[in-house]
């Protein structure tokens, strides 16, 4: 949900974070107006629809209901998400709030920080707690703390798993999002059609679904021993020797990380710019270009 808030108001409120003495990282009150202003606008147009016929037919009113019922429960839950969620920085440990109100201690010992394009995300064991946006004001403060705390404890974090990249964790938002906005009007259209042709159409659009739910599930990236080895969505693994891996780094969705893998020239994957593991990757594909290079040097 950060990456979602965060480009939300990037695009719309265009605003710059700031330092201040508090010691508390939350969403700006500026943000919470957004999913207000949808709830409002929704709830009106839904009020319209219901309560003067002459704008809708009314064999359709209810997928109507449906579907614009269920946007305004996403904005309420959106507005709670961002009125409830907060991180309070101490100088051993913090505590993280969930939107649920449920709070968490976490000392400082064995979390991983780290910086990304979009603020910083923070790791314990190799998995993800939360993500802080750099448009919220004292976004660093959380990982100078942690940096400072390490380095006078001679702390130093070590990954317990660094050759494997699967998609990261916060993206099950999306197919359970897609399965959602199109599940609502294919069961509207039964209700109201029966097995109609749109009812079978609206059936096609839940490939997109499937095939979010199967990328979330079984797309991985395993790297060992100069051997990379990709498992597609359909479970499907192809291995690839590393030292014929090439890779270029450009923003191609929303991330300037975003990475595509190429071997022998043919691209074989691509790797979204905050998936975990991704540096070491690239990192591990440089160090056999650089050895093959030299032994080609030689010959």
């Amino acid at each position: 949900m950060n990456w979602l808030s965060g480009i939300l108001s990037s695009i719309l409120v265009r605003r710059k974070s700031s330092d201040n003495n508090s010691n508390t990282i939350v969403y700006p009150l500026s943000w919470i107006v957004f999913p207000i202003i949808g709830f409002v606008f929704f709830g009106i147009l839904l009020g319209v629809f219901i309560f003067i016929p002459d704008f809708i037919d009314q064999s359709d009113i209810v997928f109507v209901f449906i579907f614009f019922f269920g946007i305004i429960i996403a904005f309420i839950c959106l507005s709670i998400y961002m009125a409830r969620w907060k991180v309070q920085v101490f100088d051993s440990y913090c505590i993280y709030t969930t939107a649920l109100k449920k709070t968490r201690k976490i000392a400082y010992d064995h979390i991983e920080s780290r910086d990304v394009s979009s603020g910083y995300r923070f790791y314990i064991d190799n998995k993800h707690i939360f993500s802080v946006s750099y448009l919220q004001d004292n976004y660093r403060s959380l990982d100078k703390a942690i940096r400072t705390y390490q380095k006078n404890n001679n702390i130093k974090i070590v990954k317990s798993v660094k050759n494997v990249l699967k998609p990261i964790q916060g993206l099950w938002f999306l197919p359970i999002a897609s399965l959602v906005i199109i599940f609502i009007p294919t069961i509207s259209i039964y209700v109201d059609e029966g097995l109609s042709t749109g009812f079978f159409i609206s059936l096609t659009f839940h490939m997109i679904t499937i095939f979010l739910f199967l990328y979330m599930a079984n797309w991985k990236i395993v790297f060992k021993d100069g051997i990379l080895t990709k498992t597609t969505i359909f479970g499907i693994k192809k291995t690839y020797d590393m030292k014929h891996i090439t890779y270029i780094v450009s923003q191609r969705l929303m991330h300037p990380d975003d990475t595509r893998l190429y071997y022998k020239n043919k691209k074989i994957a691509f790797v979204m710019g905050n998936v975990n593991n991704r540096s070491e990757l690239l990192e591990t594909i440089d160090h056999f270009n650089r050895r093959a290079l030299s032994e080609n040097s030689k010959l």
